[in-house]
């Protein structure tokens, strides 16, 4: 559940049943984009190995979104549990969706306090990139129906001259539909970046450690660096090996990563923190309405502090209250 880095308006509507979703479903240009790089990728195989081009369309056509549909269903589903109804609209993109709702984000200090909390924005991150272990398991399934339950041979590699027949057609495009849900997984719970799930579980977590909100940002910052440098790396790697689809798909998501930690760090480094979309949150800013476990230790121990001052105060009072006979260093130091 998040608002939008990349505006609403540059999607195209899809039909969906009502029952599923409730809700209007659009399809974002950065997907139809993805197809088109694909399966442009594949088209100096048209002639040879016809059958290549094809898995590409049905990889980044069909089941690529029924994945992200999948994965943002799990998103409404837990959402709907804990905050009720109030979603706007549904847009899917390559890496899951934008889903625009009330609830967590809504403007006044008040409705945060009583419409979701901090675990509760941990729960709805985490349903919808759950729902990639139960995909991955089904064409993990597929893959040893089709193969007499012998899946020895099962790799994440497109070898075009096992794609060239029909059983190792459909024997490559489960094991890639598996390779689709266990990427999806990793970048949407390992990768802080913001609109991914991963963000918010970071930055949620830390939060309900007690971290500063500006202190939390910073160490997004810093751990994006670092993931955006060892994924660009193999980036590089899995497109010059053909690995997949992960090399086209690696790439873009790093520049998407890299365009997301300038603008982090343009909003830490200016100021302008609350404006960001996922810092400026209203459960992030008002998350002292319900404060965690590790907070109100935190909050304790200051009063303990406080109450020993107080106490070691009020026995020097006293003491220096009392008469006491002058020793020979209090003579001396009076009449030096």
């Amino acid at each position: 559940m998040m608002d939008s880095i990349i505006p609403s308006s540059y999607s195209l509507p899809l039909p969906c049943p009502k029952r599923l979703f409730g809700t209007p479903v659009k399809i974002h240009l950065t997907m139809v984009i993805f197809f088109v790089i694909e399966f442009s990728a594949s088209l100096p195989f048209i002639t040879t190995f016809p059958l290549y081009c094809i898995l590409v369309v049905v990889l980044c056509g069909p089941i690529l979104l029924a994945t992200v549909l999948v994965h943002e269903w799990g998103h409404l589903w837990m959402s709907r549990r804990i905050l009720g109804d109030g979603v706007h609209d549904v847009v899917l993109w390559p890496l899951g969706g934008y889903t625009f709702c009330d609830g967590l984000s809504i403007s006044t200090e008040d409705e945060a306090a009583t419409k979701g909390d901090l675990k509760d924005d941990i729960k709805i991150a985490l349903a919808g990139s759950l729902t990639h272990v139960p995909m991955c398991l089904f064409w993990f399934a597929m893959y040893a129906a089709i193969n007499n339950g012998d899946v020895s041979g099962f790799t994440f590699r497109r070898y075009l001259t096992v794609i060239s027949s029909l059983q190792g057609f459909f024997s490559t495009l489960f094991e890639q539909a598996c390779l689709i849900n266990i990427l999806l997984f990793w970048f949407n719970v390992f990768l802080p970046a913001y609109p991914l799930d991963g963000s918010r579980l970071m930055t949620s977590s830390l939060l309900l450690m007690g971290v500063a909100l500006n202190k939390a940002a910073l160490l997004t910052w810093f751990v994006l660096i670092l993931v955006s440098i060892a994924l660009f790396a193999w980036s590089i790697v899995s497109f010059v090996d053909g690995v997949g689809i992960t090399g086209i798909l690696c790439i873009l998501i790093v520049f998407f990563v890299w365009s997301e930690c300038y603008r982090l760090y343009s909003s830490i480094v200016g100021g302008r923190l609350r404006e960001h979309p996922l810092f400026g949150r209203d459960c992030y800013i008002y998350r002292d309405v319900r404060p965690s476990m590790f907070q109100l230790s935190t909050a304790a121990r200051r009063l303990d502090a406080a109450a020993d001052r107080n106490s070691s105060e009020e026995e020097q009072d006293q003491s220096g209250n009392m008469t006491m006979a002058p020793t020979e260093t209090d003579i001396d130091h009076s009449c030096g």
